[in-house]
């Protein structure tokens, strides 16, 4: 029994010790995750809603665009300047489906979709633990599309790019020296892009374009993944 003991013993200590984090200062490393996306509401502008208000079939256009939770996933690359400072470079998809309400029925309108090419950068807590805790804030800049649930609709969305920052909270935990589990919670605060609304393929004898909304990719994502450092 002794030795079965002191054998656990030392399986346990190796296992804890060359799980620990090398020193990132000077490496490269790679991370693929995935996760959920909680989307700021977007807004119709007033032209849209008196176009609805309007002869011959008149509706009550709610102003809000509400966004079911949507999917994101991502990769990028990291490179530690110190044990404890590191940059990286990230891009991320999200994609969310979106809703109006007319007359008090909800329905779901289009799918927004965001491509998030963010530069950040990470200040590592305990950088030569197992267990590595971090923040990060960085600047990120995001190509949108609105993809309509109406086959008919065809070209008729066109959705600006837009520009922010996000703020981050995560941690790291080593498996082995170079690779870790990732989990963190990220915030992003976006401008709203101008969405351009072509009436003469929504609505036939309309030959015009007007700008009808304002998208909001702004969004609070987790993400699980894992990140691997070079050795």
């Amino acid at each position: 029994m002794k030795k079965i003991l002191l054998l656990a013993t030392a399986v346990l200590f190796l296992f804890a010790t060359t799980a620990m984090a090398d020193s990132i200062k000077g490496k490269a490393g790679i991370t693929l995750r995935g996760g959920a996306s909680y989307i700021f509401d977007s807004e119709f502008n007033d032209i849209v809603i008196e176009i609805a208000a309007s002869p011959p079939a008149p509706s009550i256009l709610e102003k809000d665009i509400k966004p079911d939770i949507g999917w994101t996933g991502g990769g990028g690359i990291m490179y530690g300047i110190t044990d404890n400072l590191a940059v990286n470079f990230d891009v991320i998809y999200l994609q969310a489906d979106l809703k109006a309400t007319s007359d008090g029925i909800e329905a779901k309108m289009c799918t927004g979709k965001t491509i998030d090419f963010a530069l950040g950068a990470q200040w590592r807590f305990m950088p030569k633990s197992r267990f590595v805790p971090y923040v990060e804030a960085g600047f990120d800049i995001l190509m949108n599309e609105l993809d309509p649930y109406n086959p008919s609709a065809g070209e008729s969305v066109k959705v600006a790019s837009t520009y922010g920052g996000h703020l981050s909270v995560g941690a790291d935990f080593f498996i082995t020296p170079n690779i870790a589990l990732n989990a963190e919670i990220r915030g992003l605060y976006s401008t709203k892009g101008d969405v351009t609304l072509n009436l003469g393929e929504l609505a036939p004898g309309i030959n015009e374009s007007v700008l009808g909304a304002e998208y909001n990719p702004s969004n609070i994502s987790g993400f699980v993944g894992i990140r691997f450092f070079f050795p």
